[in-house]
């Protein structure tokens, strides 16, 4: 059976939405799978795997409740591939980082499978330590960017500017927005 875990169809929609193909191969969905199952690039093969096969996905994500299938699995694995077992992270040639994410702020962090407890502990501190309002200041940076940038004017001048902008007390001002004048700050 494949199990849905908590985190695992928020991997699964990054991966189609960035474009890639998944495809799982179960006797069985267990969990909310609803959602998925309706993605244009998401496909469902409803079998087994046996531990004498060989996949031909690039990405492999092994999340059974077989160790021992994990393992036969992994050792037929193809030089170009990246397998992770979600038993046993270490034993893989990839992580999967816990994410977040505020608009155009994304953080990941990760304990490289030693503890994925201990990367959740992280995570939460990193999430209260982030500022409330990153969503918007970076909303307000890009656009600064792309403005300042086609502005006329020496590149080092404008990457003066902007890393003006980015100070907190500038974020902070009420009237931030009329402050994106390449000519207003020099």
């Amino acid at each position: 059976d494949c199990l849905l875990s908590r985190g695992l169809g928020d991997v699964y929609k990054r991966q189609i939405h960035a474009g890639a193909n998944v495809h799982v191969v179960a006797p069985r969905l267990v969990g909310e799978w609803d959602a998925l199952l309706q993605e244009d690039g998401f496909h469902w093969e409803q079998r087994s795997l046996t531990p004498q096969e060989s996949l031909l996905s690039d990405w492999v994500f092994l999340c059974t409740t077989d160790q021992a299938l994990h393992r036969s699995l992994m050792n037929n694995r193809a030089p170009r591939q990246m397998m992770y077992a979600c038993d046993d992270a270490q034993a893989g040639q990839f992580y999967v980082p816990a994410q977040i994410n505020k608009g155009l702020l994304s953080v990941s962090v990760s304990t490289a499978g030693a503890s994925p407890s201990y990367t959740k502990q992280i995570k939460a501190a990193l999430e209260e330590v982030l500022p409330e309002n990153a969503e918007r200041d970076l909303i307000f940076l890009q656009q600064a960017r792309k403005k300042l940038l086609a502005q006329d004017g020496r590149r080092v001048e404008k990457l003066a500017v902007l890393k003006e902008l980015a100070r907190p007390e500038r974020l902070r001002d009420p009237n931030r927005e009329e402050s994106v004048s390449y000519t207003h700050l020099r």
